[in-house]
């Protein structure tokens, strides 16, 4: 009962001291906006485009041009990335994500977290700085991080970290996540790692 009690009383929380969006540095929609913006980021000025469907060429091109243009914009820096990726340009896919993590931008930091994660070439093959980019994430808003960090740590893939959240403060993340779920798959996964979450804290 007391497990219950404490997700019901998570999932129904509303955070007052988590950060929300990492705004982007502007709203200005840009040609790179329209070719290379991805439908999951949270913080796309136009409508994605999903990754089958990007002109890749025209879409570097454009990124390219337009970053160098806005060097301090995360977001177009974030998409230029992704097309250098989809392109077969891992070297500077895997330096402008980083570049766009650090500055900031959750989308990129969720995504760089995944390049670690997942031992691509060019970054640290360490799952702590996984964590680390992970959190960034999941603590300015961006739910697929909060998941994502939730299941390595149930797992107890980051046992090795110093882990920069508490079990209390992680339930908090979830609990928000949960609320702002529209897929029913992913609330109930949510509410699942809840009680897993729940379940670990009180053994």
């Amino acid at each position: 009962m007391r497990t219950t009690r404490i997700v019901v009383a998570a999932v129904f929380s509303l955070l007052s001291g988590v950060a929300l969006a990492a705004t982007p540095s502007s709203k200005t929609v840009t040609e790179c906006d329209r070719l290379a913006s991805h439908p999951e980021d949270p913080d796309r000025v136009t409508t994605g485009v999903p990754s089958h469907k990007v002109d890749l060429q025209k879409a570097v091109a454009t990124c390219k041009r337009e970053l160098e243009r806005q060097p301090d914009n995360p977001r177009i820096r974030y998409q230029y990335a992704r097309v250098s990726a989809y392109s077969g340009d891992w070297n500077t896919a895997v330096v402008e994500m980083k570049k766009a993590a650090d500055a900031g931008y959750r989308q990129a930091q969720f995504v760089y977290g995944l390049f670690v994660d997942r031992k691509r070439a060019g970054v640290p093959h360490d799952v702590c700085v996984a964590e680390k980019y992970w959190l960034m994430a999941a603590k300015a808003g961006r739910r697929h991080a909060r998941v994502q960090y939730a299941d390595h740590y149930l797992n107890g893939k980051f046992s090795g970290c110093q882990t920069g959240v508490t079990a209390a403060e992680l339930q908090q993340l979830l609990a928000s996540a949960a609320a702002e779920a529209t897929d029913f798959f992913e609330r109930m996964l949510l509410t699942t790692q809840l009680r897993l979450l729940a379940a670990k804290t009180n053994q």
